[in-house]
C-alpha cells in the first residue's frame, strides 16, 4: 500500500511537471512572438520616418523649382499669376501631406503601447492603416495636381508674348 501511494504521488508529480513543461514553451513562444511584432513595428516606423523625409524633400524641391521658374519668367515679363496660384495650392497640399504622414507615424507609435494581440492593439493598427491610405491618397493628389494643373500652366507660358519690363530710358549719345 505504501508503495502504491508513493507511486501515485510520483506519477502526479511527473504529470504536473509535464503540464508545466508544455505551457512554458507556449509562454516563451508568445513572448518571442510579441517581441518580434514590437521589433517589426519599430522597423516600420523608422522606414516610414525616412520615407516621409525623402518625400517631403522631393516635393519641396519641386515647389522651390516652380517658384524659381516663376520668378525668372516674371522678370522676363511673362504673366505668371496662374503659376503663382498653383504654387500656393501645391504648398498647401504638401503641408497637408506632411501633417497626415506625421499623424500616421504617431498612430503607429501609439500601437507600441499596447500588447500585441489585444483589441486595443488591433484597433490602433486598423486606425494607422486608414491613415496610411489617406497619406497615399495625398501623395497621389499632389502628383495628379502637378501633372494636370501645374505642367499645363507652365506649358501655356510658351504661347505668351512677354511684355518687357520697362527699364530706365537709355540716352542716345549726342554727337554735337
Amino acid at each position: 500500500m505504501r508503495k502504491l501511494i508513493i507511486l501515485v504521488g510520483l506519477l502526479l508529480l511527473l504529470s504536473s511537471t509535464s503540464v508545466v513543461a508544455q505551457t512554458k514553451p507556449w509562454e516563451e513562444r508568445k513572448e518571442q512572438w510579441q517581441e518580434r511584432i514590437k521589433e517589426r513595428i519599430e522597423l516600420v516606423i523608422s522606414r516610414f520616418d525616412n520615407n516621409k523625409e525623402r518625400h517631403i524633400a522631393v516635393y519641396n524641391a519641386a515647389k522651390d523649382r516652380l517658384k524659381q521658374i516663376a520668378d525668372e519668367l516674371e522678370a522676363r515679363g511673362y504673366d505668371v499669376s496662374k503659376v503663382r496660384a498653383d504654387f500656393q495650392t501645391l504648398d498647401s497640399m504638401i503641408v497637408k501631406f506632411a501633417q497626415d504622414y506625421a499623424s500616421f507615424i504617431d498612430q503607429l507609435r501609439a500601437a507600441e503601447q499596447y500588447e500585441p494581440g489585444t483589441q486595443g492593439f488591433k484597433g490602433v493598427i486598423e486606425a494607422a492603416r486608414s491613415k496610411l491610405k489617406t497619406v497615399r491618397d495625398d501623395a497621389l493628389d499632389i502628383r495628379h495636381y502637378w501633372q494636370t494643373v501645374v505642367r499645363p500652366d507652365l506649358k501655356s507660358l510658351r504661347d505668351q508674348n512677354p511684355t518687357p519690363k520697362s527699364s530706365a530710358p537709355t540716352s542716345s549719345p549726342s554727337g554735337t
